[in-house]
This record gives structure tokens, C-alpha cells and sequence, in this order.
């Protein structure tokens, strides 16, 4: 994740082979034009994998263990809950798929490697430039990780039976390596502290949110962002902690094109690339490696075992889809943002809300195309409003988590008026 208030002391580039920059000097001086080639195909694109995938779902066999089994046997199994860790990394896109918690591994090592050798086939560069941290940010999210699931991985709860042990790994352990810096230090305090007060957090406002009838997906992001809170200001006051000001270590390479002259010279292309890369924001990645891994593990184990992946639930097409769909729109209705800016929260509709509405109200087309459209119109600038008022030593994680809770509330109780005006729809 990222942060638009220290968009200055971040350097972003691709991996665009060219021969000769002189060209885009022209363009760079005209107003690019929005990727609506890319966007429409990216579109078109994700409703014909859906119906192909809703079409195929029926015949696909069950080589892979299915989720309840998975839930069952991790308790008493530790190999099942180190799968079940590895499942977690895709947890924020409610995929929950071992081989796609394997993908966003894999995609994640070989943009790192690819960024330390200062490879022109990097894409954009890891960890928004940051590629030097990433061991110790994947150290910290992995064990955080670890003491969630060894604490709370058994507990129960009586709907929908789960606990949201992810949370740590995709929110307070990351923010606290980007903001104090790759240390034993941070690892150790980040993560930590961070499971220790955004699970139970979590299972509070869980239990708070199933019993009005809400998403349970408040509870998961109100525990990051509230948690996060607690953890960064506690690091500020820590004796041991000291905030660092630590120089993107990414630099431009012979015959790579940055990633502001993506934009202006290959609109098009950049939507694509930005849409895959968003699938890794979460964990702190930002890379189209990552993503385009993640989504073809979870591919692959729905593939083996449609009730393996999301929960057994079968809605995993539809789930894809409704991210799918609304990092699209986030990515073209904000353009303008994107030219001018270093980075725009276009992820955070993808995370938690247009998924998490697919699991509560059905995965018919109208109800993934109308919540995919919400949540890419109204979480980003909630997250970019929420964060340009920060404290220096608060992650922009807490504006991303926050407008993904708002998010979820506004359109759950606009789902629901309709729901009772027009049952007909659902």
C-alpha cells in the first residue's frame, strides 16, 4: 500500500524497453487520453470469463481438498495450517486458495529478484521502490501471520465458524517495516503487536456486525485500521523505534521507461499493467508479477476444486468478477488522478467490498455490476481524503482500511433498501 502524501519521495518506474526517449518529450506536453481501449476490453474481458467460468463450474472434479475440509483439518493438522497460512495472503479478495497464496509468493520473489538485479523486465518496481525491504516486510507479515493463526486458529465462532487470522499480514506489520525500516527491531515490534490487537479486534466487531446483520468484512478492515492506529502510535512512544526516512533504492534503467512516461506515451497499456498490479497492493507488493500470479493460482485451484477456493461457497467467478470489474472502473473514472499523481488508492474497491457484497447478496450480474460501480466510485476518494490527514508516523494503510469499511456499510444499506423496495431483484 501506498501513500499519496509521500508521493514526493517516491520513485515509480516500468519496464518499457525503448531506444530513444526524445519522442515522448510531445507527448509528455499533451493530455493523455483515457485507456478506454484497455478498459473496454478488461470489461468484456471479465464477463466473458465469467459466464465461461459459471458455465464451466458444474463439471470440474474435486482433485484439490475442499474448504471445509481444509477448515476442520488445520486445527489438528500443522501441514493443513500451513496451508491454510499460505491461503491467507489472498484472503483481502475473499479468494482463500492455496495455490493462489503460492502465485502471490512466487510473483513476489520474482519481482524482487528481478528489481535487484536491475532488470529491465521488472515492471514496476517492488514495494513502490522499496524492493530493499521487502524480506524484512515479508518477514514481519509471515510471522505476524504465524502468531494469529498459533493464538487464534482454532477459535470458532458460531457464524460463520472462522476467524479472520490474515489481518495482520496485509495491514499493521507492513506499515510498521515501511515506516521504521527493515530492522529485527520493527519485525519483531510490528509483528507482534500487530497480532496481538488486530485479531481480537477484529472478532469484537465481527460479532458486533453478524448480529446486526452487517458484513463481517467491517470488523476484518475496522481491525486493521483501528489496530493500526494503536500499534503505530505506540511504536512512536517505543524508546527502540526510531521513524526513518529511507530513499527508494529504484532507479531508472538503460532502455526502461518510467512509469510517468507509461502513462502519457501507452495509456493503454499502463491501465492493464496498473489492474494486476492492484491485485498486490494490499500486501504491500504493488507489482503485476504478484498479481497476475494470484489471480492464476486461484484460477488453477478452483480449476481442482471449485469449493476449494472463497469458502466453498461456488461464487468464486463471481467474486473474481466484481474485483475484476471494479478496479477497471476505479483505474478509468480516476485517470486524471493517476496523471497527476504518483499512485491513487484504485485498489481498495477490489479489497473487501465488491467480493465481500457477492458472498451476502448472490452473484447474479446485476448486483456484481452495480456494487463493483459503488465501490470503485465512492472508496478511493474516501482513502486519498482520509490520508492526506494523517500523522507523518500513520501508514496510508488506515485511509485505505477505513473507506473500505465506510465502503462496505453505504452499500450494504443501499443493497438493502432495494432488497426490501424490490425483492424481485435479488
Amino acid at each position: 500500500m501506498n501513500s499519496t502524501k509521500d508521493k514526493k519521495a517516491e520513485v515509480n518506474v516500468g519496464c518499457v524497453a525503448i531506444d530513444d526517449y526524445d519522442w515522448l518529450r510531445g507527448v509528455e506536453m499533451k493530455k493523455t487520453k483515457k485507456p478506454t481501449l484497455a478498459f473496454g476490453c478488461s470489461v468484456l474481458g471479465g464477463l466473458l470469463l465469467y459466464y465461461a467460468m459459471m458455465w464451466l463450474q458444474p463439471t470440474l472434479p474435486s482433485i484439490l481438498f475442499d474448504y471445509h475440509y481444509w477448515l476442520d483439518h488445520m486445527m489438528t493438522s500443522p501441514l493443513m495450517k500451513f496451508y491454510w497460512m499460505i491461503g491467507d495472503m489472498t484472503e483481502p479478495f475473499f479468494f482463500k486458495s492455496l495455490l493462489g497464496g503460492i502465485g502471490l509468493l512466487i510473483g513476489s520473489i520474482l519481482a524482487y529478484q528481478l528489481d535487484k538485479r536491475k532488470s529491465r523486465y521488472r515492471l514496476t518496481p517492488i514495494t513502490y521502490g522499496y524492493g530493499k525491504l521487502w524480506p524484512w516486510l515479508f518477514a514481519a507479515s509471515f510471522l505476524s501471520l504465524l502468531i494469529v493463526t498459533l493464538l487464534f486458529g482454532n477459535i470458532r465462532s458460531e457464524e460463520p465458524g472462522w476467524v479472520a487470522t490474515f489481518i495482520p499480514y496485509v495491514s499493521i506489520a507492513g506499515a510498521v517495516i515501511l515506516k521504521y525500516g527493515g530492522n529485527m527491531k520493527s519485525v519483531l515490534t510490528g509483528s507482534i503487536l500487530g497480532a496481538l490487537f488486530s485479531t481480537p479486534i477484529t472478532m469484537f466487531i465481527r460479532y458486533i456486525c453478524l448480529a446486526n446483520g452487517l458484513p463481517g468484512v467491517i470488523g476484518s478492515v475496522s481491525g486493521m485500521w483501528i489496530g493500526g492506529i494503536i500499534v503505530l502510535q505506540t511504536c512512536y512512544y517505543l524508546p527502540w523505534m526510531t521513524l526513518v526516512e529511507t530513499a527508494p533504492n529504484s532507479s531508472v534503467i538503460p532502455g526502461e521507461m518510467t512509469i510517468a512516461q507509461l502513462k502519457k506515451a501507452s495509456p493503454n497499456r499502463f491501465f492493464i499493467r496498473r489492474l494486476l498490479a492492484d491485485y498486490s497492493e494490499p500486501m504491500f507488493v504493488g507489482n503485476e508479477y504478484a498479481g497476475f500470479f494470484l489471480i492464476i493460482g486461484s484460477l488453477l485451484s478452483w480449476l481442482l476444486n471449485p469449493y476449494h477456493v472463497s469458502y466453498g461457497t461456488g461464487l468464486f467467478p463471481g467474486i473474481l468478477l466484481a474485483g475484476w470489474l471494479s478496479g477497471a472502473v476505479a483505474i478509468y473514472l480516476y485517470w486524471d488522478k493517476w496523471m497527476e499523481q504518483d499512485f491513487f488508492p484504485s485498489f481498495v474497491g477490489i479489497v473487501s467490498v465488491a467480493p465481500q457484497t457477492v458472498l451476502k447478496f448472490g452473484s447474479s450480474i446485476w448486483i456484481i455490476v452495480f456494487t463493483a460501480v459503488l465501490a470503485a466510485i465512492i472508496c478511493p476518494p474516501i482513502a486519498e481524503y482520509v490520508n492526506s490527514k494523517l500523522p507523518k508516523h500513520w501508514h496510508s494503510m488506515i485511509g485505505f482500511t477505513f473507506s473500505m469499511a465506510l465502503g462496505t456499510v453505504v452499500i450494504t444499506l443501499i443493497l438493502r433498501y432495494l432488497q426490501m423496495s424490490f425483492p424481485f431483484l435479488f
